[in-house]
């Protein structure tokens, strides 16, 4: 009995295994992103190809399965189709795509036209929808959130959702070269020293040989708890200029392995605690990314190998002590630094504020002071934070006084309730809304709920926090209808829609009364309808564009036009 139970696991572990992957594209892999790779708020859950900066490549399937998902959003993915491999146990995930093959498009605009929506999100029936390795499923495009023609390419594990280094299934990318060490980032905590002072310091770092790097011989005296983090990226041939993210870093004090970072597998509940791992400070106020080699109290990431101590280090003797660190890819190309830190038994007396004074990352908190109130559920902040207050005068753009509410460089997990109190005229009431004031003037919608008589927004920004009022309609301009611009459809009708307050939250396009499908790429503020023969006539027509933002205010534009097919 037990050898047929052996048996009946090899053929099913064979079987999860028999079909190797192909490549998504008929031509090398060049990557203009890494997996793992440090982004604003989230890990980099793929990889991303370049397409010769061009839409329109053929997009094949990696293997056999059927389509579980097909999402088109104005934003994130825009155009994505999801396939699962049940031979495999993962699903292959095809991002910013420009169009889906023949079925696959119409089961897509049946979905839209049924729920009179250019967004959709819909799960077809279990293989009702079946690819098999190499079907060309549709093209690569720039569609979404995408800084320009690229396939953001996925592999999850189907039954957890988790993304899987893509890297280590065999897609072919030449890789030889070793990634760049730029800084290192030194921070003593509380009642610790660095070369007697209490701030961080920031090490430049020079490259010696391919894989080597010095800190030039600076001197380093460290006493009490230290931590350190590093900035470094990767580089791929063929992608010599794309500062790609690194696969592993590791750091060792006196050759102990302390701390070591590895991105083989994401979880996407945990993607905002990168904002803990690396220095959000350092990010937000100099757009330079230092991964943490250590665990604020609140970090959860899952991708900490091993972590003594939490990554925070105890100098209390005299002695001399060595830091190194091995960053490398998924290649294992590595890049080596290694420097002393001298240890002193004593440190220089420092005072610091009275912790009073100080939101607990750990506990709720809520601050009220003049009219404007904060709640702040447990676990918001990463670490605890003093908390600062200033409030500005109303100014002509503004309904309400300005209340700088703590720091823009500090990073928020969850979101916390802003409430702002004051006369707003009756007329501006349901035209105002809480928002955030950036560093150039302007000002970020945050939300317009009225109770109790103060106005609120939930964010997860920190800032300078006032209200304003929209009663200004969004605008639609540069209308243009062009006959004939390919076999599949006979023309095509564009627009442009723009609101600079409080933004777009609704459009509708209709012909002669009914509703078509538009497309609304928010990059080029356009908004497109293909004219198809089956569902426009030869003849005059009337179209009839609605745009609101949102506040309500809206804006109707209507046109008539004729087709001769």
């Amino acid at each position: 009995m037990r050898k047929i139970y052996i048996l009946i696991f090899i053929l099913f572990s064979t079987s999860l295994s028999s079909q190797d992957y192909i490549s998504p594209f008929d031509f090398p892999l060049y990557l203009s992103g890494t997996f793992g790779e440090l982004r604003d708020h989230h890990f980099h859950t793929g990889i991303d190809v370049k397409t010769n900066a061009v839409e329109g490549k053929n997009l094949r399937a990696i293997a056999d399965g059927y389509i579980s998902r097909i999402k088109v959003s104005t934003w994130g993915y825009g155009k994505v189709l999801y396939i699962v491999h049940p031979q495999t146990g993962h699903t292959s995930v095809y991002a910013h795509m420009k169009k889906f093959n023949e079925e696959i498009e119409k089961v897509t605009k049946e979905q839209q036209y049924k729920k009179e929506s250019f967004e959709i999100n819909f799960y077809p029936k279990k293989n009702s929808l079946l690819v098999k390795q190499g079907d060309i499923i549709g093209l690569s495009g720039n569609s979404g959130g995408s800084g320009g023609p690229h396939l953001h390419f996925e592999i999850r594990e189907t039954k957890t959702g988790n993304p899987l280094n893509p890297l280590a299934f065999g897609f072919k990318v030449l890789d030889d070269i070793n990634p760049v060490l730029t800084e290192i980032k030194i921070y003593p905590h509380k009642n610790s020293s660095l070369n007697g002072d209490k701030k961080n310091l920031r090490i430049p770092l020079t490259k010696l040989q391919d894989g080597i790097y010095s800190i030039n011989n600076v001197d380093l005296k460290v006493h009490g708890d230290i931590s350190f983090g590093i900035s470094t990226f990767d580089r791929q041939n063929g992608s010599p200029n794309n500062k790609n993210g690194v696969y592993s870093i590791k750091m060792f004090v006196n050759e102990k392995l302390i701390h070591h970072f590895e991105v083989d597998e994401l979880i996407f509940s945990e993607k905002r605690f990168i904002n803990a791992h690396i220095d959000f400070e350092e990010y937000t106020d100099n757009r330079i990314r230092f991964n943490r080699c250590y665990s604020l109290p609140y970090n959860r990431l899952s991708n900490y190998k091993v972590n003594i101590n939490k990554g925070v280090l105890s100098f209390t003797d005299n002695k001399k002590h060595i830091i190194r660190f091995e960053v490398c890819d998924i290649e294992n190309n590595t890049s080596v630094v290694e420097f002393n830190v001298q240890s002193e038994e004593k440190s220089p007396k420092f005072d610091y504020k009275d912790s009073i004074d100080m939101f607990n990352y750990d506990e709720a908190n809520t601050f009220g002071e003049s009219d404007f109130k904060v709640h702040i559920p447990a676990y918001s902040f990463y670490d605890n934070y003093y908390y600062n207050f200033v409030v500005g005068d109303k100014t002509e753009n503004t309904l309400s006084k300005e209340y700088h509410f703590m720091n823009k460089n500090i990073p928020l997990h969850k979101e916390i309730v802003v409430s702002i109190k004051d006369s707003i005229p009756e007329i501006l009431k349901q035209k105002s809304y809480i928002a955030i004031k950036k560093e150039n003037g302007s000002f970020k919608y945050k939300g317009k709920t009225w109770k109790n008589g103060s106005l609120h927004a939930k964010t997860r920004e920190l800032g300078v926090f006032t209200i304003i009022a929209d009663t200004i309609n969004p605008i639609i301009s540069e209308y243009n209808l062009k006959n004939h611009t390919n076999t599949n459809n006979v023309g095509n009708i564009s627009v442009k829609i723009l609101d600079n307050e409080s933004g777009i939250s609704y459009y509708r396009g209709e012909i002669d009364g009914e509703w078509i499908l538009m497309d609304y790429d928010f990059k080029s503020d356009l908004l497109v309808y293909y004219i198809e023969k089956d569902k426009l006539q030869i003849g005059e027509h009337t179209l009839k564009i609605t745009v609101r933002d949102r506040m309500d205010n809206e804006t109707v534009f209507i046109k008539n036009f004729s087709v001769n097919f």
